[in-house]
């Protein structure tokens, strides 16, 4: 039987009873969680269905373990135990860490917290490939504008904009690479860069608009703080795929490089 489950605003699944049941004995579903499959007519809190796969008493396999930090099933032999608790060999260098530091030891649903939001950090993520792309476009008008100062004429206009285009450019390298990795401090250029994007109406509104709602809205806010990047490193084996919405914006912007440079082209030889 398959079943599907809500988490958030998200509908996730389909998984079998015994996926079901890790899931539930890892509190990911819980008792008021909305589930649902094919035999019935509307979603219904898991507390209230009956037929319900057990939260207790299963083990995915002869001899498996579940890990403590990340949730995911382990054998004995490639798990170690500590306090008690299982845990799995990618989680070892989290566990080690925490004991140096004189922490807890990581405890928790972190598989839970980044499936929820696996999406959301992938096109979030993406926004930092936007970024270079546009901070390449704005470096190479840089280039444009500085070689239209060595045309004899006395007019520092171009300097000027070299200089414009070649600092904002810096400045979406720098957030790239921040959003890339999800850095708290990298939302401030991305809320600047996107502010004065939202002037480039009608597709820097729409654009810029997007990102603007991806970095800042509560998903958003949740991919940049200390407990989901802790929820990453304890769930290597958890991997995104880039939003197709994500990659219809790298091909408009794309396509508005190749525009400029063609433009910049065209302007050099006609001079």
């Amino acid at each position: 039987m398959n079943w599907y489950y809500s988490n958030g605003n998200d509908q996730l699944g389909p998984v079998d009873d015994v996926e079901f049941q890790r899931l539930s004995q890892q509190n990911i579903i819980r008792p008021d969680t909305l589930v649902w499959r094919e035999d019935m007519p509307e979603w219904r809190p898991r507390r209230d269905v009956a037929g319900v796969p057990a939260a207790t008493g299963i083990v995915p396999a002869p001899g498996a373990l579940v890990c403590a930090s990340c949730g995911r099933s382990v054998t004995e032999y490639d798990s170690f135990a500590l306090d008690g608790l299982a845990y799995c060999g990618a989680c070892k260098p989290l566990v080690v860490q925490r004991l140096q530091e004189g922490k807890p030891l990581p405890v928790g649903n972190a598989e839970g917290l980044r499936q929820a939001h696996i999406k959301h950090e992938a096109s979030v993520k993406s926004i930092g490939l936007l970024y270079y792309l546009g901070g390449t476009a704005l470096a190479l008008m840089g280039v444009a504008q500085v070689a239209s100062v060595f045309d004899g004429k006395a007019d520092p206009t171009p300097l000027i904009l070299a200089v414009f285009f070649f600092a904002f450019a810096a400045a979406q390298f720098v957030a790239g690479v921040g959003v890339r990795r999800l850095q708290a401090w990298a939302r401030i250029p991305v809320g600047i860069i996107s502010g004065i994007g939202l002037l480039g109406i009608p597709i820097g509104t729409l654009v810029n608009g997007y990102i603007l709602y991806l970095v800042f809205s509560k998903k958003g806010a949740m991919l940049f703080t200390p407990e989901y990047h802790e929820a990453i490193a304890r769930t290597p084996h958890i991997r995104y795929r880039t939003s197709i919405v994500v990659w219809i914006l790298l091909v408009l912007v794309i396509f508005v490089i190749l525009a400029l440079i063609a433009a910049a082209t065209f302007s050099s030889l006609g001079k």
